[in-house]
């Protein structure tokens, strides 16, 4: 979920909580009124087969008071390694590293016979700590495939799965969004500030996913239309946005796959609306909010995870702030949400294989420019809330700027490869963590290239994850350059080439630049060069 001060969210959880500490950084509690809980019941006809459900008993105290999760470390290890006893197809994993505080990161691999020519999905839950029902539905998931035989062996014909319910088990532990170190686990897919991040990021590039899904959950109490409403939305849901994924493969995940998960919410009695982030409409509006769809950027898991040319999907659930409120409500919208995306990739394997694989040829051949900044198109549509007064589920009109998609406003030829000198090498490094193949050159590289020259360096005001950024302009011209032997060239025939794009052009918003990795002023020469024939 994101807190950003920027959205004017009143999850100004930022702001009420914007002093940290070292670990328990509890939100404030903002319980649902018994009219408002009222819209939000328990779902009788879905089962939920997960340590908070199966065994109630245990569920840790301060889970009512919003100072735990349900269910500790221990106890899931225990679920996970018992499902895996029972069922040859699960196979239980320790990923060969730990947390920043050194837990364990068990993950579950199910596959069932040959797998080459299946559809591969990777599953993660509790990016964020204090988002319980994320990871409580991904062990409701391993319980469904335990305690329905038939189902599972038809969804392991198509699919192969891995399915890590805790991306950031210090933060669970503490009940809160952050690493123990305070960075936004969530924000750190580009500039790669955390050994954790690095490490997650290489095991899933080892599974090479076709679908990805990221478990969240957003928060629940935030008032609009001058306080009469609060979100609606069981459940809310965005694919990958940035445009330089490749457009069929964001069409398959538009067209395909979100159309599924509304359909199956709605089937479910349930109801979803798109990842929006935003805050209540100014008094005497013809609408009730300011809503922003999903953004394009590139340090944010879903567009990270996107741009290695993959179906990505950020599932949201409502529960911020309300501790063990509906509860089994949510962990159903979430195991709906996400057993539809599995289902929807084992109905149409051959459709969702051929799109991917067929995506990233086009993209490793493509001439198409570098997508560098996009901006949305804003209409008024309706969107699901719920009325404080009554307890009634409505749908006010909003403002809403879509993403669906974005338009681009700087765009930039597509060079063939990036160069990097040999003294940047922690960016090569960083390269190569985000799963590209980077090229050290055994002798001295010299030749024509292009180089952009800063002719605007505005830096900001205050710190965003532990970095001052800066948003530059620049203009281009040809030189010739002579770089010593161990230089990089990152070629961008390649199938994460996106995530060099998005890195290695300043004027990305989460570009290198941008998070002052590599610090630039006015005047100067940006020092990546791009190799263009």
């Amino acid at each position: 979920m994101r807190t950003a001060a920027s959205t004017g969210l009143f999850l100004g959880l930022a702001s009420m909580a914007s002093a940290v500490m070292y670990g328990y950084n509890h939100v404030p509690l903002i319980k649902d009124t018994e009219i408002v809980a009222g819209a939000f019941e328990n779902v009788s006809d879905i089962e939920l087969l997960s340590p908070a459900f199966l065994t109630p008993n245990v569920r840790l105290p301060g889970f009512p008071n919003g100072t735990q999760g349900p269910s500790s470390q221990d106890d899931m290890e225990a679920f996970l390694e018992q499902l895996a006893e029972r069922n040859d197809y699960m196979t239980y994993r320790i990923a060969n590293f730990t947390s920043e505080e050194g837990r364990s990161f068990p993950y579950v691999h199910l596959s069932a016979g040959r797998s080459a020519s299946k559809v591969r999905v990777w599953i993660q839950g509790a990016v964020h700590g204090n988002e319980p029902a994320g990871d409580e539905a991904t062990q409701a998931l391993l319980g469904k495939f335990d305690g329905d035989r038939e189902w599972a062996a038809s969804i392991l014909d198509k699919v192969e799965l891995v399915v890590l319910p805790r991306y950031n088990p210090d933060g669970v532990f503490y009940f809160q969004r952050t690493l123990p170190t305070n960075y936004d686990p969530n924000r750190d897919h580009i500039k790669l500030a955390r050994q954790q991040t690095r490490d997650i990021k290489q095991l899933m590039n080892n599974f090479n996913p076709h679908v990805i899904v990221d478990m969240h959950e957003y928060f629940a109490g935030q008032p609009f239309g001058e306080g009469q409403y609060v979100h609606g939305s069981d459940g809310l849901y965005s694919a990958a946005k940035n445009l330089n994924i490749n457009e069929n493969i964001r069409k398959l995940s538009e067209e395909l796959f979100a159309k599924n998960i509304a359909e199956d919410m709605n089937a479910a009695g349930m109801r979803a609306e798109p990842y929006v982030t935003g805050s209540s409409a100014a008094s005497g509006s013809n609408f009730v909010a300011d809503f922003a769809e999903a953004g394009t950027d590139g340090k944010i898991g879903r567009n990270a995870m996107g741009l290695t040319q993959a179906v990505v999907f950020l599932l949201e659930m409502r529960g911020i702030a309300i501790a063990d409120q509906e509860f089994q409500r949510r962990t159903a919208a979430g195991l709906t949400m996400m057993g539809s995306i599995v289902q929807t990739a084992a109905d149409n394997a051959d459709q969702v294989l051929q799109a991917v694989e067929d995506g990233i040829k086009e993209f490793i051949a493509s001439d198409d420019d570098v997508i560098v900044t996009d901006y949305s198109k804003t209409g008024i549509r309706p969107f699901a809330m719920v009325d404080v007064k009554n307890g009634s589920v409505v749908y006010p009109p909003v403002r809403f700027a879509s993403t669906t998609p974005s338009f681009a406003n700087l765009t930039r030829s597509r060079p063939e490869a990036y160069l990097i000198p040999v003294a940047w090498a922690d960016l090569a490094e960083r390269l190569k963590v985000s799963g590209l193949e980077v090229e050290t050159l055994d002798k001295p590289f010299e030749g024509t290239v292009e180089a952009l020259t800063i002719t605007s360096a505005e830096v900001d005001t205050s710190y965003y994850e532990g970095v001052i950024r800066v948003t530059t302009t620049t203009e281009t011209s040809e030189r010739e350059v002579r770089l010593p032997a161990g230089s990089f060239r990152v070629s961008t025939r390649q199938k994460n080439a996106a995530l060099a794009m998005v890195a290695l052009e300043p004027e990305n918003i989460d570009s290198y630049v941008s998070f002052n990795i590599v610090p630039v002023e006015e005047s100067d020469e940006y020092p990546i060069f791009r190799i263009t024939s």
